[in-house]
């Protein structure tokens, strides 16, 4: 009976654990056996993509600090550095409508990440050309192509009619959310792997 009360305490314990969300990152990498802190530098952007750079970044250091196992410091106080560049990016149309205009893009993000000692700079921890993808669509606004004549609009000679870059901006966001994915997934991915030694 007693042994029972025991095991039904531990399960109401973790049962209570789980609904207020607490997750503990498992740690079975010989190699961080001592290493309590991790600083994670703004990641390199060899691409044309604005602020990729950024999302990346933001990403991996929401993972660590989730998994609340190492505490983010600056790269001055840390025992090891992750170090990332957003090294390629490739995207093409998936999808097509009858004008044969792109309805859906894949973007592909390729990102080397390198974890090192920090005071020996000694590699633990690396992989070069992980890769990504994610699909997004893509906005499409008859009404911001170019104006009729202006005969035909009532407007004067060298006039427009204004450009709708609703599409445009739609598709942006689109493709930024896509970016987003890309890199939360790819930091969970580098965390694991870092953290099962593997």
């Amino acid at each position: 009976m007693k042994k029972f009360s025991i095991f039904f305490f531990i399960g109401i314990v973790s049962l209570a654990c789980a609904c207020c969300g607490y997750h503990r990152a498992r740690l079975d990498n010989p190699l961080l056996a001592n290493v309590k802190t991790i600083a994670i530098p703004y990641f390199k952007n060899k691409t044309f993509e604005p602020e990729a750079e950024k999302i990346f970044t933001n990403a991996f250091i929401n993972e660590f600090i989730e998994s609340r196992k190492l505490q983010i410091v600056g790269p001055t106080e840390a025992d090891v550095i992750l170090y990332g560049t957003v090294r390629n990016m490739k995207e093409e149309a998936v999808a097509h409508n009858k004008d044969d205009k792109s309805l859906e893009n894949i973007i592909q993000m390729v990102v080397d990440v390198q974890l090192e000692e920090r005071t020996t700079g000694k590699v633990l921890w690396k992989r070069k050309g992980l890769r990504h993808g994610e699909d997004y669509p893509i906005f499409t606004d008859t009404s911001s192509q170019t104006a009729e004549p202006a005969k035909r609009k009532g407007l004067r000679h060298g006039e427009s009619t204004p450009i709708d870059t609703s599409g445009i901006q739609s598709s942006e966001a689109s493709k930024r959310m896509a970016l987003q994915k890309i890199a939360v997934d790819l930091a969970e991915r580098v965390h694991d792997s870092i953290m099962m030694g593997f």
